[in-house]
């Protein structure tokens, strides 16, 4: 039997697009698959299944995604029926709705967050605001 002819059952991987570091976009981006973000992209609305901001994209503009992966900087409101993880180099100007929400030390969002299914019908009867900023490390220095 000839291991070229096989067929492999491992169903092809969906999209995954990049922009890189040298790219600008104006527009709406649409996508059912990956798309990462490491240049530069501006319109109303982005959709992707997963949408990853590198250390250095910027995008702006609303988001409606499963997951979104933040290292850069995101100007617009999101809307993720999944997880978001705002990593320690992110910035986010908007307001996020996500069902998860990951927050590392050093990342910051201005804006509301609210953390529950998409889709859901909760309802916030006592509205309740969090502001979330780094904490500056201090260290005592021993004095001999």
């Amino acid at each position: 039997m000839s291991l070229l002819g096989r067929r492999s059952a491992v169903p092809a991987p969906a999209g995954y697009s990049v922009i890189d570091d040298r790219l600008t976009i104006a527009g709406d981006i649409n996508t059912d698959g990956t798309i990462r973000i490491d240049g530069r992209v501006e319109g109303s609305l982005h959709r992707a299944d997963t949408l990853i901001v590198g250390a250095e994209g910027v995008v702006i503009g609303d988001v409606e995604a499963r997951e979104v992966v933040i290292g850069g900087s995101l100007n617009g409101n999101l809307s993720v029926s999944g997880r978001v993880e705002v990593q320690a180099s992110a910035t986010v100007h908007g307001d996020i709705r996500a069902a998860a929400v990951l927050l590392q030390e050093g990342g910051t969002v201005h804006g509301h967050v609210s953390i529950n299914p998409i889709g859901s019908d909760a309802v916030v009867s006592d509205e309740r605001r969090l502001e979330f900023r780094p904490a500056p490390i201090m260290a005592a220095i021993g004095q001999g």
